[in-house]
């Protein structure tokens, strides 16, 4: 893999990662080891702020916001994505693919090493604890980035011996290629790397690094991925039963930064940091910040404005047409504004929610659905909205069949987590049992020749990044269907 030049500083010492081939090729010349830039535990602490940084999750919402129904070509759009990702283009050298699996091997790389150097330290006499949870930390969001991975690039998480990624517990000494590895070789060395995480974490309050919960979190979403319900729902089950959902103005202020509230676990984003609002415009989130995507004119139409996601999805700036089908300058008429990522430090500049309790809810629903409880299936949204909504919350919903329920979670999920990187997979997972595909107002769509895809599209996994293919000869014959 072709990666860009990484700096890294702990004190005075520089770690320079540059001309990678291949996903785990990062020994360089010039690059300065373990054993010379960690001797204690305070390089420790310092280096896993470094591997916390490597976490990155804007490509992914870029996909899952652009590639599918979360967005409508804005007024001032200049072309963006109109000359690929908004006309579904995906291919080996596509900017989703090769950025999802750059960002995940870096933060794997980057785990290993201090990995690695936690085993060569000085350790002083009561600092083993200390020690223990540093490394756990690193496995864990190693286990997070071998986790991003499997859920981008394998065809079917529910397969244990379907092609997974390569896998990456180690620190290589010399130029090596590897192959892709199943499912079930990597989900083990995931799960090994999270019960160490679990046994080990000291932290369980900050929400700006991993704790118990975010481990709960991830397991439960990594079983409900793989449809292991009952496993998931025992997790969600967990963390409902210790924390609460935010009420609607401690929601608003959640995506303020102003709170933490039902937050899981984000990434801590400070100033000269990405600001993942610039995704969408190029100077603020307001109607005169040059938003070149608005929000999608059929995910608008979903929302209430008694529901507080109304106030966190658009912007009061945004001149809403009710008639925009009959308009003739529809573009200019219908001007809804993305307002998630507001700014907190500087404008668009926001945290980066992975773990919300709301989540749980969903997957506590699905497993409901797969026990044919639709009833209860039905609750668990309801109990969601009933907190969402500021009045007037919708009454209890009925489902006539299992495909109903799963339209309904669809639809719940489209709108409480719109723009924080799941509308892609939810619909791979979900499509075919909801009967739901893509779905883009023809108003944002028809000009572009660009309003869906079948839900069985092959595009739903990601390629294989064309560097890799090019520089791992031991993954060149094991390309995604389709590419």
């Amino acid at each position: 893999m072709k990666t860009i030049t990484k700096l890294i500083t702990i004190f005075a010492v520089i770690f320079t990662f540059n001309s990678c081939e291949d996903a785990i090729d990062i020994r360089q010349p010039g690059v300065l080891f373990e054993d010379k830039a960690f001797e204690n535990l305070n390089d420790l602490e310092l280096g896993l702020r470094y591997v916390y940084g490597a976490v990155s999750n804007n490509t992914q919402i870029a996909l899952s916001s652009i590639w599918t129904d979360e967005v409508g070509i804005g007024f001032a759009n200049g072309g963006q994505g109109l000359g690929g990702e908004y006309l579904f283009v995906m291919n080996s050298g596509s900017f989703q693919a090769s950025g999802i699996w750059e960002s995940n091997y870096d933060l794997i790389n980057f785990a290993n090493r201090l990995i690695r150097a936690s085993e060569t330290i000085q350790i002083e006499e009561g600092q083993e604890a200390d020690v223990a949870n540093v490394v756990a930390q690193a496995r864990a969001l190693r286990a997070y980035g071998h986790f991003q991975l499997l859920t981008y690039f394998s065809t079917d998480l529910t397969d244990d011996s379907a092609l997974g990624t390569i896998l990456v517990d180690f620190v290589p000494e010399t130029d090596q290629e590897l192959p892709r590895s199943t499912n079930g070789e990597v989900f083990a060395l995931i799960n090994d790397d999270l019960e160490f995480a679990e046994a080990n974490i000291t932290n369980t309050s900050d929400a700006t690094y991993l704790t118990p919960n975010a481990i709960t979190a991830m397991r439960a979403r990594m079983a409900l991925y793989r449809e292991n319900y009952t496993q998931a729902e025992q997790y969600a089950d967990e963390l409902i039963a210790s924390s609460s959902l935010s009420q609607p103005q401690e929601y608003k202020a959640i995506w303020e930064d102003q709170a933490v509230g039902e937050v899981i676990f984000k990434l801590e984003r400070t100033t000269g940091d990405s600001r993942v609002g610039r995704l969408f415009h190029s100077i603020d989130n307001t109607i005169n910040g040059s938003p070149f995507y608005e929000l999608g004119r059929a995910l608008f139409n979903e929302l209430d404005q008694n529901d507080v996601r109304y106030d966190v999805l658009v912007h009061p700036s945004s001149e809403i047409d009710p008639d925009y089908q009959e308009s003739e300058d529809y573009r200019n008429s219908d001007i809804l504004v993305i307002n998630k990522y507001p700014g907190s430090e500087q404008n668009s500049l926001n945290d980066i929610k992975i773990f919300r309790l709301s989540e749980m809810y969903f997957i506590k629903a699905e497993a409901r659905i797969n026990a044919g409880d639709l009833e209860g299936a039905a609750q668990q949204l309801d109990i969601l909205r009933n907190v969402r909504y500021e009045s007037n919350p919708p009454q209890l919903d009925s489902y006539a069949n299992a495909t109903e329920a799963w339209a309904a979670v669809l639809e719940e999920r489209r709108i409480e987590l719109a723009f924080e990187g799941f509308r892609w997979e939810d619909l791979k997972r979900l499509g075919e049992k909801a009967q739901v595909q893509i779905e883009r107002d023809p108003m944002d769509c028809e000009q572009f020749d660009s309003c869906t895809i079948p839900i069985n599209d092959y595009r739903f996994t990601l390629p294989i990044p064309a560097d890799e293919i090019g520089a791992n000869d031991a993954i060149s014959s094991q390309q995604n269907p389709g590419y």
